[in-house]
């Protein structure tokens, strides 16, 4: 962004302490009146250094580190981690552990999505809608809970399986839960399709490009929503997705009403795949006939080589570079979050737009504020 100013402009920053994007980055903003005409974005400020701190625990520790990549989406990073671990160890679950991962983590993308609908709806002033997506997301929190016995971070998923078994009347309660849910997402979205004010802040506004987002390494909700169906789950499926029967939810738009719809109907698949994995989930054991590698033992080491492994994160791609070295500890640890690439599209998308549009199209982009400074 350039120093000088010319007449009638002004610079402002947004964040880090901003109620709209608190922690992660600055958005600085030059203005001319009302009219964003340059944006740039600063990174680093909450730092927590977690690839390093991979690099300097065993593999089992490192369960417990990735939970905090992200608090909101610390399942599927386990997934992440753990996945490449198996890579390495040349191993794979049993089929019910494959099927525990997947209800738990598609219950953590629902969570996710309730949150994230909520919260830029509020920054917006429709600040009911968050109260409604945050009682139906204590719901789904509580799920997750009686399965893990937390309520954010778990260390719940093990090389070659997972901690526990389901407890008894899950699917009982599961099915409850699924079942109010459903309503209310159908009464969010003719909330927000029938709110004047909502329609006039997001309809072509932030509006993203597939061709623009594919060149920034977009991915998730936010790529989709641009008219491109890309998911890793359907195009690389991992655990038992393949055998699960969903679709890849797009819009066309690419602006931030397009956005939100996308995550509304992805809540509804994934309430479908999860009635799916209730059905078809088989009895088992949860690790392979003679593993260790679910028990905590003293040392685990790992085959030397090298692994990349991808999961489809509630924000998009969630990817782990890993090298091992033989020893118990990973040599090299490289993390490729969802929301880096996205942070890039922002610049581009709120030049030109007013100041209060930067609020919409940053909101919509829904960015975990604690993935962003991994």
């Amino acid at each position: 962004m350039e120093e000088r100013l010319e007449p009638n402009e002004m610079i402002i920053h947004l964040g880090p302490q901003h109620p709209m994007q608190p922690g992660p980055f600055r958005l600085n903003l030059r203005l001319k009146g009302e009219t964003v005409v340059d944006a740039d974005i600063e990174l680093g400020y909450i730092h927590k250094g977690i690839e390093k701190i991979l690099e300097n625990k065993t593999y089992l520790q490192g369960i417990t580190i990735v939970d905090r990549i992200c608090y909101l989406v610390a399942l599927v990073n386990e997934e992440c981690f753990v996945g490449s671990v198996e890579k390495l160890l040349d191993i794979e679950p049993p089929e019910r552990s494959k099927y525990i991962r997947v209800i738990l983590e598609e219950l953590t993308r629902i969570q996710s999505h309730l949150l994230g609908i909520g919260e830029f709806a509020e920054f917006l002033g429709f600040v009911s809608m968050f109260m409604y997506a945050i009682r139906e997301r204590e719901n789904v929190v509580g799920l997750i809970d009686m399965i893990t016995g937390a309520r954010i971070t778990h260390s719940y998923l093990k090389f070659g399986g997972v901690r526990d078994d389901l407890p008894d009347g899950f699917k009982e309660k599961t099915l409850s839960v699924l079942n109010g849910l459903e309503k209310e997402v159908d009464n969010f979205e003719q909330m927000f399709h029938t709110d004047r004010i909502y329609r006039e802040r997001t309809v072509g506004v932030g509006v993203l490009t597939a061709d623009a987002a594919k060149n920034l390494g977009v991915s998730g909700p936010v790529l989709r929503a641009a008219g491109v169906p890309f998911d890793i789950r359907k195009n690389e499926p991992y655990l038992v997705y393949k055998d699960l029967d969903f679709k890849v939810c797009t819009e066309t738009a690419g602006d931030c009403f397009a956005r939100v719809q996308v995550r509304l109907n992805e809540i509804r698949e994934s309430i479908y795949i999860l009635e799916q994995c209730l059905d078809q989930i088989p009895e088992g054991p949860l690790f392979p006939e003679n593993s260790l590698y679910g028990r905590r033992t003293p040392v685990m080491r790992v085959p030397a080589g090298e692994v990349f492994h991808r999961v489809e994160d509630p924000r998009g791609e969630m990817g782990m570079y890993m090298i091992s070295d033989g020893s118990d500890k990973p040599y090299r640890v490289k993390i490729r979050g969802p929301y880096y690439p996205t942070l890039q599209a922002l610049p581009p998308l709120i030049i030109g737009t007013t100041v209060a549009d930067v609020a919409s199209i940053s909101g919509s982009m829904d960015g975990c504020t604690s993935e962003a400074d991994r």
